[in-house]
Formats: C-alpha cells, sequence, structure tokens
C-alpha cells in the first residue's frame, strides 16, 4: 500500500513539472527592453535629456530687405543666420512608449547680427528600440537686439548609436511678431529652419 502511494507521487510530481517551471519563469521580469532600448516598462519612470544642434533657415518675410535674399526681388525668401542651439529636457510615462514632459531651447547666432532666443516648449517623446521621434510645441523669446516672441513647433527623429547618445535631425518652424511697416501696423516673420546635432539621453528608474 505504501509503496503504491509513492508511485502515485512520482506520477503526480512529473505530470505538474512543466507547470512549475513554466510558473517560475513568469516570476521572471519579461519587460526587458530589446537592444538598444530603455530597459524599464510598465513602471514609473523618467528621462533627462540633452540636446545640441547646429542649424540655418528661411524667412519668407523680408519688408527691411535683408542682404541674404535668395529670390529674384528684395523682398524674396531670404537666408537666416546659423545658429547654435542647446536644449535640456525631461520626460515621464512608459520607456518603451509615449512620454510627455518639457523642454527649454536656448539659440544663439553664430553670424551676423548678436542674437538669442529662448524657447520654453511642451516635448512628447517616443522610443523604439534605437529609434525615437518626439515633438515640441513653444513660445520663442526674442531676448536681443529687438525683444519679441513668437510660436514655434519642431519634429525630429533620433538614431541612438549607443545606449543614450543618439544622432538627430529637427525641422522648426517659427512665426516671430515684430514692429511693423508703413504698410502693416505689426508684422509677422515665419521661418522655417533645419538642424543637425546630438541627443543625449539619461533614464532614472525607480
Amino acid at each position: 500500500m505504501r509503496r503504491g502511494r509513492v508511485h502515485l507521487a512520482l506520477v503526480v510530481a512529473v505530470l505538474l513539472a512543466p507547470t512549475l517551471a513554466r510558473a517560475a519563469e513568469g516570476d521572471t521580469d519579461d519587460t526587458a527592453a530589446p537592444r538598444g532600448a530603455p530597459k524599464a516598462s510598465g513602471r514609473p519612470w523618467f528621462q533627462l535629456v540633452a540636446t545640441g544642434f547646429v542649424g540655418d533657415g528661411l524667412r519668407f518675410n523680408n519688408p527691411y530687405r535683408l542682404s541674404t535674399v535668395l529670390g529674384s526681388r528684395a523682398e524674396s525668401v531670404s537666408r537666416t543666420a546659423a545658429y547654435a542651439d542647446f536644449g535640456l529636457g525631461v520626460t515621464f510615462g512608459n520607456a518603451l512608449g509615449l512620454q510627455h514632459g518639457a523642454t527649454v531651447r536656448v539659440s544663439v547666432a553664430l553670424e551676423g547680427v548678436q542674437q538669442a532666443v529662448l524657447v520654453p516648449a511642451y516635448l512628447g517623446w517616443y522610443r523604439w528600440r534605437p529609434f525615437a521621434a518626439y515633438v515640441r510645441a513653444g513660445v520663442p523669446i526674442v531676448t536681443g537686439p529687438q525683444p519679441t516672441w513668437g510660436l514655434e513647433g519642431g519634429l525630429g527623429g533620433v538614431w541612438f548609436v549607443r545606449a543614450g547618445i543618439g544622432i538627430a535631425l529637427e525641422i522648426v518652424g517659427d512665426v516671430f511678431y515684430g514692429e511693423g511697416t508703413r504698410d502693416k501696423a505689426i508684422t509677422s516673420y515665419p521661418v522655417l529652419s533645419g538642424q543637425a546635432g546630438l541627443v543625449i539621453a539619461y533614464e532614472v528608474l525607480p
């Protein structure tokens, strides 16, 4: 009788072994990200993002007949000054999904009239393996030589050559408001820019 119970226990153990093994595997962390992507998912998480760009742009309203005219008339499209752009931002959310946050950028002219632009903005970020895409929407504040402000939107993409270091391209659209002319009380200056640079992302896990 005792031998029969032992045999029955062995049979039950053999039958339950695969189920117990699968349950043990399920207790491990299966949220590991693919190579080149953040390693956390589904948990409170945030990252710091530092950016550095060099860019140039086109100005589509030239009432003061700037010297860098590209069209056939003095009032045509003109080229803006080349500039350097530096920023720092933070995003919150799922490491492998959509994140929301804020960023502050500072742009400084590299030629012509010395000018600086400060841009506080919303930042939306999405990371997928070694790639990321982001959008910005903010208010550029021109600090000099003549203070003014406007609206700005940006769309960018990043290829992370290392886990936290990436090469980025960004397209930026601005509309600035300035002093009027004899024809208009308030003049707007649409600007379309392109810039390339580096992104450093540092993730902070709970």
